[in-house]
């Protein structure tokens, strides 16, 4: 059989997706199939997975192909249609009680040879306790024509079955702040066992007497910090904004404005980089987020007029720029989203593959759409768990923005709420 991958990929780029089933029944197409020599990066202790999950994607043209393939230290990809893909692989494996999510992915990969083989490094990290729920970060639209971007808010929700506290929790984005052509090579040693924050907040807590707990949060309740805790509804605000944050238990509150002021909600702490604004704005594009607890005391430091005299020697940066950033262990992220404006930049990831293996996105700007975790399963409590696979692409889906959805309780110290 004639092999006719150039003059087929060129006849897909010319029409709809629509027309692909046509173009096979016109040109014969072979099947091509694909090797990927996999390495795990893991502790000893922690064993392989049995299976992986094997997800192509080739956005140009709407296709996509998944595959359950047992797993090996070299698994094959059988009867894939040629074409450029992105192909993230994923498994799990399960000790002590905790499950151990590996994944990987390779970008915009041109897939058009028969027997082509591929290296990919997969690291394990344990399927975090406290999950970004749901993300609303996109803004809204007053009167359906002026941009309003000042009720961004994210979602935290206890997955697990115990409870846990939040104290010292931080919350950032990492750089670039949006998603870049340009691929940093930090000044740093073993830099890919980090990532690097732009901003960082963190939670309050009890600097002398850390082991005093102020903010538990039990199995199936939630908590939202806002960029800013008001009932964005209001007529001085925006009437037709779809969120009411005058309950949320945080806010990155900087200073009172004329659009700000000290609500009820607890001041989150800058921790890390000095801000221009009086609240935390992300990129309305989507930015790559994490929450971790800190292996170190971080700095509370941004109102001080030695700031970058004081920050010195905790920034890092990468070589050729001067763009700054706060090294984070990976070990230590709890969880982790990244975001973007659509599918086209998905080659552009900025989050390392093991924290997560692809990313979501709203498809816009001003859209009043949020992200948010898909249902795994709902016990018998009515307790609701949620997926986290550590890949976004599979475990979010674009809704409505809606507080504490399905039910997430509200915890018993948020006094203004309850």
């Amino acid at each position: 059989m004639k092999k006719i991958y150039a003059l087929a990929i060129a006849l897909v780029s010319l029409c709809g997706c629509g027309q692909f089933e046509e173009i096979k029944d016109v040109q014969t197409v072979e099947n091509i199939s694909f090797g990927v020599d996999i390495s795990l990066k893991k502790d000893d202790a922690i064993p392989a997975p049995e299976k992986y999950k094997v997800k192509l994607n080739n956005y140009a043209e709407n296709l996509e192909i998944v595959k359950e393939i047992a797993a090996g230290d070299v698994i094959n990809v059988d009867d894939v249609i040629p074409g450029i893909y992105s192909v993230s692989i994923s498994g799990e494996s399960y000790l002590n009680g905790f499950t151990y999510m590996f994944n990987g992915n390779l970008s915009n990969e041109v897939i058009v040879e028969d027997g082509m083989t591929f290296d990919l490094e997969m690291a394990a990290a344990k399927s975090g306790s406290i999950l970004l729920k749901e993300i609303y970060y996109c803004g809204s639209k007053i009167g359906g024509k002026t941009s309003y971007f000042r009720d961004q808010y994210y979602e935290l929700y206890n997955n697990s079955n115990t409870v846990q506290y939040l104290d010292g929790l931080c919350i950032g984005n990492i750089n670039p702040a949006g998603t870049s052509a340009i691929k940093y090579v930090w000044n740093r040693e073993n830099q890919e066992d980090y990532i690097y924050f732009q901003t960082i907040w963190q939670i309050p807590f009890d600097r002398n007497n850390p082991n005093n707990k102020l903010y538990p949060l039990q199995p199936g309740e939630s908590v939202i910090i806002a960029q800013m805790a008001h009932d964005h509804r209001t007529p001085e605000l925006n009437p037709d904004c779809p969120v009411d944050l005058s309950q949320a238990e945080f806010e990155f509150y900087l200073k009172t404005t004329a659009y700000t002021k000290d609500n009820p909600a607890h001041n989150m702490v800058g921790a890390f980089w000095k801000l221009t604004t009086s609240w935390w704005l992300v990129t309305v594009n989507g930015g790559a987020f994490a929450i971790f607890y800190p292996d170190e005391q971080m700095q509370s430091v941004m109102y001080e007029p030695n700031y970058e005299e004081l920050y010195a020697s905790t920034w890092v940066t990468p070589v050729g720029y001067t763009t700054k950033g706060k090294d984070v262990p990976i070990d230590c992220i709890v969880d982790a989203v990244e975001l973007m404006l659509n599918e086209t930049k998905i080659t552009q990831k900025r989050m390392p593959a093991v924290l997560d293996a692809g990313a979501t996105w709203v498809g816009g700007t001003y859209l009043a759409k949020s992200v948010t975790r898909k249902i795994k399963e709902t016990l018998p409590d009515g307790r609701v768990i949620y997926q986290d696979t550590n890949n976004s692409l599979e475990d979010f889906e674009v809704v409505s923005p809606v507080l504490r959805r399905n039910g997430a309780g509200i915890p018993a110290w948020n006094e203004w709420a309850n």
